[in-house]
């Protein structure tokens, strides 16, 4: 059924959740995973002296991915790999997407943070444009 895996992670505590959704998964199909991080970053004018703004440090990407690894393997999951990528945070969505093609995902498992009112108004909904133009079942953990 699903022999390739991808799980999107970021650093917030409903991590857990989708890791462990993606255990329960993968380990009875034998699965192979990729967990993914896509760091953020944002491009701002500053009157001229514009410049990029990193959410987050490469080293703190790096130890969500690892951590995701790590705590996979823990749960028995055998082949699990590590991805860390960069894009603009309007972009989320594409990253996630490549990705998935590009692994040959049979699955795509992550979060759904359920924004509601005018926070999903300016905030939008990264689960939300993955799920209208996944090229596989999407599983979303709430």
């Amino acid at each position: 059924m699903y022999q390739r895996i991808l799980v999107a992670v970021d650093a917030t505590p409903e991590t857990a959740d989708v890791l462990a959704a993606v255990a329960d998964l993968a380990k009875p199909l034998g699965a192979q995973v990729r967990v993914l991080h896509v760091q953020t970053v944002d491009v701002v004018d500053g009157g001229g002296a514009g410049g990029i703004v990193e959410e987050e440090s490469d080293s703190e990407a790096k130890k969500v991915v690892t951590d995701a690894v790590d705590k996979l393997r823990a749960a028995g999951v055998a082949e699990v790999e590590g991805w860390a990528g960069e894009t603009l945070r309007s972009d989320i969505p594409n990253a996630v997407l490549d990705q998935a093609k590009d692994y040959g995902a049979d699955v795509l498992v992550l979060g759904s943070r359920r924004y509601h009112g005018l926070a999903r108004l300016f905030l939008g909904s990264v689960s939300d444009a993955i799920v209208h133009r996944a090229p596989c079942p999407v599983l979303l953990v709430p």
